[in-house]
């Protein structure tokens, strides 16, 4: 997996990823088995160096749009050598044109079911330009899918080593999120291989990385009593619509779940019905808070900048907000038009895409036209809101009253509080509204700048 500079700490010569661990290279090292003739091995870019000199059959990376320029820099470094590469992952998905200039073949949708046959085709010397997913038809992702190897992970890389999904896809069509585009079905995988792949991490804690895990609620029921017995804790990705049904709340709550990231993405109810995330109410917040606190979950609460009827003023209410609530770990990003998203295409038509440039799509950069701003009025307001809302003054009067899980709260504001000044300080995360810049010729050198790929369609 290529690193793009971002969600990292370093002191020194110790590196740890501000996230979760990615369950995309565990995955992928239990579909391709213990087949004795095989030997691979893992790379999180995020916290290890990419082996450059590596002696290799087959490379294959993980792209996403924010990592792309350096995914396309890499692949043709070891094409150069004559390795073949493939390339896979939601970027190349969603832009498969741009990604076969850089690629032996593709992987498009989830690996499950691709990349054992990719794998054995290698095997056989038969690899083919393309693997694409047959989409189930029922409910339920299939059951043979063996456990992420854990084992093979450096677990002091991340805040929390270990990962596991029960669910695939959203109900929900946010203007701006990949998902529904990517996977545009809610898909669940049983909760006995939930449960079976839980029971082989060896530490308390663990990340569910489904996008909404409570969307359909009678699943989510049967995942949560049975998690109960396993006494672990856990933290996830949630919509405020979490507390709305609560005997699935109490369930939630019995299961382990100590931290929640919630979208709650505006404090402007106009800018949550455009998106499309109408079942977002700003007059419910304080509501929604105060039952999570109650229930000692952490909350991290997400705030995005740019909308359509945003305007400058948006940035001092978004804090005052972020204050009143009490909530534990705020999150603030830009307004980013993903490729494949409804919003890309219609910043597209509008002519408002200032750049094309995918290193600069990670939410930290203006790479459209905002409508009641400018760019750099954006990009100023959002290092703002960050500068302001993880000053000591602010974190400790937002968490001093409560009785919440003190670790969690407190790490997470370290983080973002040495991300804040990071923000000021580094020359990779200075704006660029263009692109054309140092970053790209250094972290990409022999990749030209990508142009629009509007034809996304495979």
């Amino acid at each position: 997996m290529p690193d793009a500079n971002m969600h990292k700490l370093r002191f020194g010569s110790f590196v740890r990823s501000a996230r979760e661990a990615p369950i995309t290279l565990t995955t992928l090292a239990a579909l391709t088995g213990n087949d004795p003739e095989i030997e691979y091995r893992l790379v999180d870019e995020s916290i290890d160096t990419v082996p450059l000199d590596a002696t290799a059959d087959l490379v294959g990376i993980s792209v996403m749009t924010g990592t792309s320029q350096r995914a396309y820099a890499l692949a043709d470094h070891f094409r150069r050598r004559g390795i073949p590469v493939v390339l896979g992952g939601i970027h190349v998905t969603l832009c498969p044109n741009e990604a076969r200039r850089f690629a032996d073949t593709l992987v498009f949708g989830m690996a499950d079911e691709t990349w054992p046959r990719l794998m054995n085709d290698f095997k056989l010397g038969n690899l083919q330009p393309e693997y694409r997913e047959i989409l189930s038809q029922g409910p339920y992702t299939r059951t043979t899918t063996p456990p992420p190897r854990y084992d093979l992970q450096r677990k002091s890389g991340y805040m929390v080593p270990y990962t596991v999904q029960a669910t695939r896809g959203c109900m929900h069509a946010c203007d701006f999120c990949s998902v529904p585009t990517y996977w545009n079905k809610l898909t669940r995988r049983p909760v006995a291989d939930v449960i079976r792949d839980i029971k082989t991490i060896p530490a308390k804690r663990f990340v569910l990385n489904d996008v909404s895990p409570v969307d359909d609620v009678e699943y989510a029921k049967e995942l949560f009593k049975a998690l109960i017995p396993l006494k672990k804790s856990w933290g996830g990705l949630a919509t405020t619509q979490v507390v709305d049904e609560p005997e699935l709340f109490d369930l939630m709550v019995k299961s382990g779940c100590e931290y929640l990231l919630l979208g709650f993405e505006s404090v402007n109810q106009n800018a949550l019905d455009k998106i499309g995330k109408r079942f977002n109410s700003t007059e419910r917040y304080h509501e929604v808070m105060r039952i999570l606190h109650k229930a000692n979950i952490v909350v991290q609460g997400c705030f995005v900048f740019g909308f359509d009827h945003d305007d400058k003023d948006v940035f001092a209410k978004t804090v005052q907000r972020v204050q009143e609530l009490k909530i534990d770990i705020p999150r603030y990003s830009i307004y980013t038009p993903y490729p494949g998203t409804r919003l890309f295409k219609r910043l597209a038509e509008e002519n408002r895409i200032l750049s094309y440039n995918w290193a600069d799509y990670n939410t930290m950069h203006v790479v459209y036209q905002p409508k009641n701003m400018s760019a750099t009025e954006l990009y100023e307001g959002f290092r703002w809101a960050y500068r302001e809302t993880f000053k000591i003054s602010k974190i400790w009067e937002r968490t001093k009253s409560s009785g919440r899980k003190f670790p969690i709260t407190f790490m997470g504001n370290l983080t973002y509080n040495l991300f804040s000044k990071r923000l000021f300080t580094k020359p990779g995360f200075e704006m660029r509204v263009h692109g054309r810049d140092a970053f790209l010729a250094n972290q990409s050198a022999n990749v030209p700048l990508i142009g629009p790929d509007l034809n996304i369609t495979q």
